[in-house]
This record gives structure tokens, C-alpha cells and sequence, in this order.
């Protein structure tokens, strides 16, 4: 008994109250917990600090350190991230309840407390946070290679610029690309391209030991494909990071042996750094990468450190700005529409508005490159009233002709936090004469783990309106649960980068699994994207995935072709459907 005590999961408890923290302890027993449980919030904290905590429950009145204070304290340590915290409390005004929240508590239970449910009330807390920190755990890692992932390595800086300004130090970046990487796949195929990429992530690793010294913070990720970056905070951040790239150009002119055969996968290497190179990490890892196709180019050596010079393609980049905001004023933007197919019936229930330009003199402009300059130059509100415009004009010609169906249109993060989207979807449904519930809003899953008060307040009105919402990308921002339950969305959809391979791989089927678990236990409607193959499609419909979109159902189509392909008059049928062929 007191071995399957000690190895049971710890809670912390911290109530000044006797009966009530012996009540709660009793509670997490029976939940199968070990309970450690304190009379004041310091001495929790402390244990709190020292342990592998599994849930920690807190009095929010506590005479020194309250509740609030421990909670927020332990929400600072980055391993606490994911650990359910819940405060009990006899206050059920609503101010006390967004304190609490607002000091990252997960749930809240107030007194008096049902004694009799609260370790079932436990076990669904634990089970779901298992299920959310599940999904960051397989998220947050590359599963070839064992690190960190893209994600991961811009957390990371962004914690190292922040505690480079307080040292009065500096973040490098050193970006690597292998070259003709795409000419080992092609011709030996994925394993041995995997092999190599194991190879040199091993190799990065070994090398970087060497360089470990006090004062000095390094870090290493595979940011994609065959591309890897190589964080270095320091004093002297740039001197460190050019003799740590002069250093891999070196070590990879020795080639990789697999099988009898010999790799030489020398890579491009570009080094920008903080503040010098850019004001924030995208900028630097933007300079980084610019500065890595330098090297690429043959104009420099292997190793090229970033300078303005370098971004001689700024002048395109204003050319397309100009045209851009031409083109939005002018009226010079399409939309297209993706549809969206419910699996147990393959049902149309919705489209996805994607936008497109075609510049006269350019051509078409991938959506990547003039969402970066709308971004980037404030045009991204211009460009989110344009679609929203759109969006209710056409659905009022397809109401003309007797088609309803609902469209998803994304909203960018600046529209949310600084833009007023539910103001302008109400003017322009208005306008049409169309009903605001027929438009869903996607926002990335990195907007609602940023959980600001702007936001929030932005998806209450959306919200208000009777507009859906939908989380785009879920499994790459790594909400925490507690967001997640305090503001539900309507749809969650599994990003592309997991339904690639999810009928192949290990890791992408455990983390799709988890989300439609996830899904299935909060109520929420999970739509798969990027459907390319039948064997993703098999998978994701026999594990009871609602929805999907992909090109193997239907690529985005323009207005006429959708009504051609897939709608059909409202008054002949109770919902769209997919036309067969």
C-alpha cells in the first residue's frame, strides 16, 4: 500500500482551512493521488517546485501568499504549463472567477463543495490535461530526429531575446539548409534520406557539445525539411555564432557513410542576429534565412552573415505593396471556396473562402508572399474587410439563386486584436441582406494561447453575432486546455503537417488521435485538412473524424464552378451535397 502510494501521482493542496484541506485530501486520494497538503500558499509553492505535480489544488484566501499568487508564480515555470491548476473558493462573483483565470488556473470550484463528486471531478480534470500536454509533448518534437521542432525553436528564441535584453546580450541565428538534399531522396529514396537527416542532426548535436560554456546559452531545432537552426545567446552572440557555422561548414566537408554509400551534405549557412539584424525573431530568422540563400547562390562562402545589402529584394517587395493596395482598392482581388465534406455521408457542409490575386504585370502572386506584405505593411485590415465584402455578395447571389451554404473566412491576428471583424461582418451582412450565422471566422490556434483580453472580447462579439469559430492549424500552436475550455470553439481543424502522413506514421496518427479525442470529449467538431490521399481519408473517417477538405475531395473552385459541381437549390434538397460524377 505504501509503495502504490508513493508512486501514485502527487497533488498539491494548500488550504488553511483544517477540514477543508483534509476533505481535499481525501478527494485526491480517492482519485488515486498522493496529496501533499499545506496550511499556507508559500509552503506549497515550495513543494509545488521540488515535485513532479500532477494537479494542484489552491484555497484563494489564504493568509501570506493566496491562491492567485501561488497559481501565478507556479504558471512561470515552463514545466507548469500543461499542469492543471484549480482553485476552490467560496467567492462566485464574477471578478473573483477572472482573477482567478487571469492567474492561469484551469477550473474552478467553489464552496460548498459536492465532497462526494469532486474525485470524479478530478479524474476528468487529469484525463483531459493528459490529453492536451499528450498532444504538445509529440507536437513540439521533430520525430525523425528527436528535436525540437519549428515551433519550438521561435518559443525558444523569443525566451532568449527576452532574457538577452535583460543581460544587455544577444541572439544569434544561424540557419542551415542542406544542399541537394532533394537529390538523395530522389535517388536512394525517404530512408536513406532520413538516415542522413538522423545523421546530421547528430552530427549538429555532437559539434555544438563542444561549444557549451558558462554564460552562453545554446540551442538547436529542425525548423523543416532539410533546414536546421542553431539559437546562440551571448555577450558577444555574433563572434560565438559565425565560429559555430565556420565550424558545421567544416565538419560536413566530411561525408556522411550509410551502407556502403557517402553523403557530402554541405550546408548553406546564413547568421543574423538580435537586436542588430532585426527588432524581433521573425525578422532576424527572415535575415537569417536571406543571408543562408546568399550562401546558396555561390556569391559568398558557405557562411554569409547577414547585411542590409542583402535585401536588395525590398524594392520588389514595396512594388508589390503598391500594387497590393491598388489591387484592394480597385477591386482586382477573387476569392475561390474550398469545400469542406462531412465523412459519414460526404455531405457539403461549407466552403472555405481563400483569397487570390493576379497582378497584371506579375502574374499570380502566391497567397504566402502577399499575406506576408499585407502583414507586414497594416494592409491585412484592408484585405480583411475585402473579403468579408465578398464573402456576403456572393452568398446573397447564391441566396438569389436558392443555394445556402455556410463559408469560412480567415482572420489574421492583427484584424482580431486591432481590427473590429465583428463590426464589419454585421455592416456587410447587412448590406447584402444576409444572415451573419452563415459566415464562420478561422483564427490561428497561436491567437487563442496568446489570450488576450482584445481577443477575447473580439470572439465574444463574433460570437454575439452568430458567427461559428473555428481554430485553424490545431497541433502547431499547442493550446493549453485551460484556453481551450474557457473559450470553445465550434470546430477545430487537425493541421495539414499531421494528416500528411497519418496513415504512415507513428507520431501523426498518435497526435491526430488525440485531437479527435479531445474533440469528441469537449463537444467539438473536428475537420481534417489537406486530404490528398484515400489511405488519409480511410484513416481519419474509421477513427470518426466529422470533417475534411483536400484536393482528393475537391480543389478550391471558383463561384460558378462550386454551383456547378456541388450546390443545389435550397427548396429541393434539405442541405448541399456532393455531385457524383
Amino acid at each position: 500500500m505504501s509503495e502504490a502510494r508513493a508512486t501514485a501521482p502527487i497533488a498539491i493542496i494548500a488550504d488553511d482551512e483544517d477540514l477543508g484541506r483534509l476533505l481535499l485530501a481525501e478527494a485526491a486520494s480517492a482519485g488515486g493521488l498522493t496529496p501533499l497538503a499545506f496550511d499556507n500558499g508559500t509552503a506549497a509553492l515550495e513543494a509545488a517546485l521540488s515535485q513532479d505535480v500532477a494537479i494542484v489544488l489552491l484555497d484563494v484566501d489564504m493568509p501570506g501568499m493566496d491562491g492567485n499568487s501561488v497559481c501565478r508564480r507556479l504558471r512561470a515555470e515552463s514545466r507548469f504549463a500543461t499542469v492543471p491548476i484549480v482553485m476552490v473558493t467560496g467567492h462566485e462573483d464574477s471578478p473573483a472567477i477572472t482573477r482567478a483565470f487571469e492567474a492561469g488556473a484551469t477550473d474552478f470550484i467553489s464552496k460548498p463543495v459536492n465532497w462526494a463528486l469532486l474525485p470524479r471531478r478530478l479524474e476528468y480534470i487529469l484525463r483531459n490535461a493528459a490529453a492536451a500536454e499528450r498532444i504538445e509533448r509529440l507536437a513540439y518534437f521533430d520525430p525523425l530526429t528527436g528535436l525540437p521542432n519549428r515551433q519550438y525553436c521561435i518559443e525558444t528564441a523569443e525566451r532568449l531575446v527576452r532574457d538577452a535584453a535583460q543581460l544587455q546580450e544577444s541572439v544569434a541565428v544561424v540557419y542551415l539548409d542542406l544542399n541537394s538534399f532533394k537529390r538523395v531522396n530522389d535517388t536512394f529514396g525517404h530512408a536513406v534520406g532520413d538516415t542522413v537527416l538522423r545523421n546530421v542532426a547528430g552530427k549538429l548535436s555532437g559539434l555544438l557539445e563542444g561549444f557549451k560554456a558558462e554564460g552562453q546559452q545554446l540551442a538547436l531545432a529542425r525548423f523543416g525539411g532539410d533546414e536546421f537552426v542553431i539559437l546562440v545567446r551571448h555577450a558577444s552572440a555574433r563572434a560565438r555564432a559565425i565560429h559555430i557555422a565556420e565550424a558545421c561548414a567544416t565538419a560536413f566537408k566530411e561525408p556522411i557513410r550509410y551502407d556502403g554509400l557517402e553523403f557530402y551534405p554541405a550546408p548553406s549557412i546564413g547568421v543574423a542576429v538580435h537586436p542588430d539584424d532585426g527588432a524581433d525573431v521573425a525578422t532576424v530568422l527572415k535575415h537569417a534565412d536571406t543571408a543562408m540563400y546568399q550562401a546558396k547562390t555561390g556569391a559568398a562562402e558557405s557562411v554569409a552573415v547577414y547585411t542590409p545589402a542583402m535585401s536588395s529584394r525590398l524594392a520588389n517587395w514595396l512594388d508589390l505593396e503598391a500594387r497590393l493596395r491598388r489591387a484592394v482598392v480597385e477591386d482586382r482581388l477573387n476569392l475561390v471556396y474550398q469545400p469542406k465534406f462531412r465523412l459519414h455521408d460526404n455531405q457539403l457542409v461549407g466552403v472555405e473562402a481563400l483569397l487570390r490575386w493576379c497582378d497584371a504585370e506579375h502574374g499570380e502572386i502566391p497567397p504566402l508572399r502577399f499575406i506576408e506584405i499585407a502583414e507586414d505593411s497594416g494592409l491585412i485590415l484592408d484585405l480583411g474587410s475585402w473579403v468579408v465584402r465578398a464573402v456576403c455578395r456572393q452568398l446573397r447571389k447564391w441566396m438569389d439563386r436558392g443555394f445556402t451554404v455556410p463559408v469560412a473566412i480567415n482572420v489574421s491576428g492583427k484584424d482580431l486584436l486591432h481590427g473590429d471583424p465583428a463590426r464589419v461582418i454585421r455592416a456587410e451582412a447587412a448590406a447584402a441582406g444576409v444572415p451573419a450565422s452563415l459566415i464562420e471566422v478561422e483564427i490561428t490556434e497561436s491567437l487563442l494561447v496568446k489570450d488576450s483580453a482584445a481577443g477575447r472580447n473580439a470572439l465574444k462579439k463574433l460570437r454575439e453575432l452568430g458567427c461559428r469559430i473555428a481554430l485553424d492549424d490545431f497541433g502547431t500552436g499547442y493550446s493549453a486546455l485551460a484556453y481551450i475550455t474557457r473559450f470553445p470553439p465550434d470546430r477545430i481543424k487537425i493541421d495539414k503537417a499531421f494528416v500528411r502522413d497519418v496513415d504512415r506514421s507513428a507520431s501523426d496518427a498518435a497526435i491526430a488521435n488525440a485531437i479527435l479525442s479531445l474533440g469528441e470529449s469537449l463537444g467539438i467538431t473536428v475537420t481534417a485538412e489537406g486530404i490528398e490521399r484515400s489511405g488519409q481519408l480511410e484513416w481519419l473517417r474509421g477513427r470518426g473524424c466529422q470533417e475534411a477538405q483536400g484536393f482528393l475531395l475537391a480543389r478550391p473552385l471558383s463561384a460558378a464552378e462550386l454551383e456547378r459541381q456541388f450546390l443545389q437549390p435550397a427548396e429541393s434538397s434539405a442541405a448541399p451535397h456532393r455531385r457524383r460524377g
